[in-house]
């Protein structure tokens, strides 16, 4: 199993850089905005953008080369095929909050910006929950169907034009009154329920990601 985690953390090493720093870039536009909710909207799409990045590519990879095909003829578990993927998304994931946390504190202290804050611990935790849920829905079915060259290309284009749609969708729908009304609620107490809700989540999903994969055929 740590040799397939290896594989895909090598693969991830090949994506195409200017696609990490425009997500980094993302993550830094937030440090441009004076409101808290759109602020952390970008540093949360900043993390999210990355690990999508390096997931599209290495599934992708495997796909485009048939690489499920040969591990299966190699004497290895299925169920460790699939463990491998759940542990290297939890790394794709720590190594993105890593990377925009030190880049947005980096600006920071740099004094390259005078508004706004870095990213900070409840940033990473709602973008965790996030990318918890949806690999907890993306993962069965992946190993499931296998190939979703299609679905992760059209996930690829939405990376890149998606900070638009937000953008315009911000504006239109979050005011002054929607920002007063979430800064009463208790928005860390929530964001940790919520945060230990999609540990289970990604738990179950993969236990069914395992039943669904030993059932495969190739």
């Amino acid at each position: 199993m740590f040799n397939l985690v290896k594989k895909d953390l090598k693969l991830a090493t090949k994506v195409n850089i200017f696609a990490i720093f425009y997500a980094l870039f993302i993550s830094a536009m937030g440090m441009s905005l004076p409101d808290f909710p759109p602020a952390n909207a970008m540093y949360i799409l900043g993390i999210i953008m990355i690990v999508f990045i390096t997931v599209i590519y290495s599934n992708g990879y495997d796909d485009k080369n048939k690489s499920e095909v040969f591990l299966n003829s190699l004497p290895i578990d299925k169920v460790d095929i699939v463990i491998g993927k759940y542990v290297t998304l939890i790394i794709f994931i720590l190594i993105s909050c890593i990377f925009t946390f030190l880049f947005t504190n980096t600006i920071k202290v740099l004094g390259l910006t005078s508004d706004g804050r870095p990213v900070g611990i409840w940033d990473i935790v709602v973008a965790m929950s996030v990318l918890l849920v949806f690999y907890s829905i993306y993962y069965p079915f992946y190993f499931k169907l296998g190939d979703l060259r299609m679905f992760n290309s059209i996930l690829f284009m939405f990376i890149f034009i998606g900070p638009t749609i937000l953008g315009k969708i911000g504006k239109r729908f979050i005011t002054k009154d929607l920002i007063t009304k979430l800064a009463s609620l208790n928005l860390k107490q929530i964001s940790l329920l919520i945060f230990i809700f999609t540990i289970v989540m990604y738990f179950i999903s993969l236990q069914i990601s395992k039943k669904l994969y030993m059932t495969r055929e190739f």
